[in-house]
């Protein structure tokens, strides 16, 4: 890999504007072009790097590669551990003479396990590709020095989207601003979590520990894609997250079916009535109280979430869906709703390897969405009540089970830690100020998405650090993240340099000084 710069430091990197009739999109988009291979020698080089949060050789493997290429733009990244352990996050700070206000930009590095199959080859081996309906066809040459890539190309890899694109963007709008000659208007934190992926569950004590260094005006948070249509769009918040697991039992070896098929308890059969207790087809939670605390949409999130939805025929088209839940409703303002989503169910053998036996227990994988005001240890409380309801005794040891002469009346619970939904006001100085900024480098007003259907941990930044969080999305919303064949849109990574260029120079003075 060739690096663009050497050894910059923070005050060169931040010179004088250089005078031109250009927009600086233009000029941003022109260096570019001229730089197009060496961005995706580091792109190629960074999505290379195994990174699952769990295996801390090849997180150390990242930090000293972001270490060392932020290093080379003149800010030094610091390595952010709690005491109890986990991944670090990375800190670097770059201030711009003058600047008032204080962003701080959080992506993270590290990313999903690639366990399973499914891709066709090795997924930290990233390569150019053409894709059609987010598959991968052709494979695209790497271009030479000089030359320019296809925006519509992909590049896959795991964690090309989510999330280390944005991170490649930072470091090539740092290269911009520097040959451009852009003058910075905020002073600029970076945050780069190291286990976002595996359920941030050091991240709070990180923030707590270094919550005057991380001191702020707002964060933008560089995760997630843009809008199914292309358009890009402002994220105000984020739905909340809670996964649970629950075992039901049977005898306590298999049974022959013709035997005692009638008689013995199914667990299988349990667990399906348990999922149909669970929500109805059109998605509309089953369980008692669960909207107890779920506020009605206002007009103006309601008026937003329709804007996000003229595209809804086109995505069930492309996804070979002839209908959608509850009579086709809006996708936009489905997920401002909160949604039980049953990810996985596990009970015997199908196929090959059935047999006519009644099983030993059945499991089911749930995950909840949650929206503002809901609290994910209410929802774990009413989930316990409906299986009470329904008879089960609950245990939180697998192994209870073992010795019960009660086994079918069991229901083994247990939760991952979960997080609560976050959104801010849309009329926000600091969110207004940045959709000007993303107007103008786009050459389009951004769409305003009240919440976005995924989860991000934002809540432990209110908590810790009452900060004001900004979710704004860069990378193609068909970038399968999280399964096989991840890849990035060319043309996203650089829409995301443009950006990030811009908000770092602009963004002051869209927002104005500090009163």
């Amino acid at each position: 890999m060739r690096p663009l710069l050497t050894a910059l430091a923070a005050a060169a990197l931040f010179a004088p504007t250089v005078a031109t009739a250009q927009s600086l999109r233009q000029q941003v988009d022109g260096w570019r072009k001229q730089h197009e291979r060496e961005i995706l020698d580091e792109a190629f080089a960074l999505f290379a790097i195994p990174n699952v949060a769990s295996n801390q050789d090849d997180i150390a493997k990242n930090i000293a590669f972001l270490t060392q290429a932020f290093g080379k733009r003149g800010v030094t990244l610091t390595p952010l551990r709690a005491a109890s352990g986990g991944s670090p996050a990375l800190y670097g700070e770059l201030k711009a003479p003058g600047a008032t206000r204080t962003v701080v930009f959080y992506a993270h590095f590290d990313g999903q396990p690639v366990a399973g199959g499914g891709w066709d080859h090795d997924p930290f081996t990233p390569k150019l590709n053409r894709y059609r309906n987010s598959a991968p066809t052709d494979d695209v040459p790497f271009p030479a020095p000089g030359e320019t890539v296809d925006p519509e190309v992909r590049i896959r890899a795991r964690s090309a989207s989510d999330d280390k694109g944005p991170v490649v963007a930072m470091l090539a709008a740092l290269d911009a601003m520097k040959a451009l000659g852009q003058k910075g208007s905020i002073n600029v934190k970076f945050f780069l979590e190291g286990e976002e992926e595996a359920g941030s569950n050091h991240l709070a004590e990180i923030l707590r520990t270094n919550k005057d260094r991380l001191a702020a005006d707002a964060w933008l948070f560089f995760d997630g894609p843009v809008h199914v249509s292309g358009t890009p769009q402002i994220v105000l918040g984020v739905r909340g997250v809670m996964g649970a697991e629950v075992t039901f039992y049977g005898a306590n070896r298999a049974l022959h079916s013709g035997h005692y098929g009638n008689w013995a308890p199914n667990p299988a059969v349990a667990a399906a009535h348990f999922v149909a207790s669970l929500r109805d087809r059109d998605g509309r939670v089953l369980i008692p109280g669960f909207y107890g605390d779920v506020p009605a949409p206002s007009d103006g999130d309601r008026a937003l979430a329709r804007a996000l939805s003229t595209t809804d025929d086109s995505v069930r088209t492309s996804l070979g869906l002839s209908r959608t839940e509850a009579n086709n409703a809006a996708l936009g303002e489905r997920i401002m709703q909160p949604a039980l989503n049953i990810r996985g169910m596990r009970a015997g053998n199908v196929g090959n390897g059935a047999s006519n036996a009644v099983p030993t227990s059945a499991s089911v994988s749930i995950d909840f969405r949650l929206v503002p005001d809901q609290q994910p240890a209410r929802i774990r409380r009413l989930l316990e009540q409906h299986l009470v309801q329904q008879g089960y005794t609950i245990v939180r040891d697998a192994n209870a089970a073992t010795s019960s002469t009660d086994r079918s009346r069991l229901a083994y619970v247990a939760y991952d830690s979960g997080y609560k939904a976050v959104q801010v006001k849309s009329t926000l100085p600091s969110v207004q100020a940045v959709k000007r900024v993303m107007a103008r480098s786009y050459g389009r007003e951004p769409f305003t998405l009240p919440i976005l259907g995924g989860s991000l941990p934002l809540f432990h930044f209110v908590e810790q650090l009452g900060a004001t969080v900004i979710t704004v999305p860069t990378v193609n919303a068909d970038n399968s993240q999280h399964a096989p064949n991840e890849n990035l849109r060319v043309g996203n990574l650089w829409d995301g340099i443009a950006l990030l260029t811009e908000l770092m120079t602009t963004l002051g003075k869209e927002w104005g000084p500090r009163s």
